[in-house]
């Protein structure tokens, strides 16, 4: 009998290390921006104007979100695969920004809400490029919208995982602080702003519209930009 406990507490033990070991070396899922200190992809800034575009009679308005990437996002390749993993390019980001203008109306439900994506089809780290978005400009007359939206925020997806925005506090990252509006700075004020948008975009798809999606050349020249993965159909 105290051979056999003794041969149990031994199992224990060594049951035990590996445990720990493991919660020392496994990386905690989604610890992403948290764990390094920096986004794999995060917006360096966001800025808008009024562009004649083409033969348009009305000025349409232009949103400019510049995006970088820090890194390449770790992954566990096949072996097969392994040694085409480029560490300089990041894949599939994805750039999804709402537009949310008030109105004379003091109630969200009653403002006017437009949203659009861009998939980037592959960005060198280090090498900002600019993504456009446009109002057309006889919805902006119609609707009596100003070349800035009241609120704004920009979500940015690499590979179908979302970019974290806030910390565990609810307070934005350092190198996020340009995807959001500066009134909504906190998960606090930003959750009902999402839930409010959420429900408005539903009644204005394909409105707002990625810089592939418009058929007019703009001026200035547009700044440089990633090549996109088409996808022509309305983001609700």
């Amino acid at each position: 009998m105290p051979r056999f406990k003794a041969v149990c507490a031994l199992l224990l033990a060594m049951v035990s290390l590996t445990s720990y070991s493991f919660a020392q070396t496994a990386p905690a899922t989604g610890a992403g921006a948290a764990a390094t200190g920096k986004s794999a992809v995060f917006v360096r800034s966001v800025t808008f104007q009024q562009s004649k575009l083409g033969g348009q009679v009305n000025p349409w308005n232009r949103m400019q979100v510049e995006i970088q990437a820090n890194s390449v996002p770790e992954t566990k390749p096949a072996a097969a695969d392994a040694k085409v993993l480029n560490k300089k390019w990041v894949d599939k980001v994805k750039v999804t920004v709402t537009q949310i203008y008030k109105t004379a109306s003091a109630k969200p439900e009653d403002w006017n809400y437009y949203r659009s994506s861009a998939t980037v089809l592959t960005i060198e780290v280090n090498q900002p490029r600019s993504v456009l978005f446009y109002l057309p400009g006889d919805v902006v007359k119609r609707d009596n919208l100003k070349k800035e939206p009241d609120y704004y925020y920009v979500q940015l997806e690499v590979a179908g995982n979302e970019e974290p925005v806030f910390d565990a506090r609810g307070l934005v990252l350092a190198d996020q602080k340009w995807a959001l509006h500066k009134d909504l700075q906190t998960k606090a004020k930003f959750d009902p702003a999402k839930d409010a948008a959420d429900r408005g975009v539903i009644t204005t798809p394909g409105i707002l519209r990625p810089q592939y999606l418009v058929l007019y050349s703009d001026t200035p020249v547009v700044p440089p930009s990633p090549e996109f993965i088409r996808e022509d159909v309305p983001t609700r």
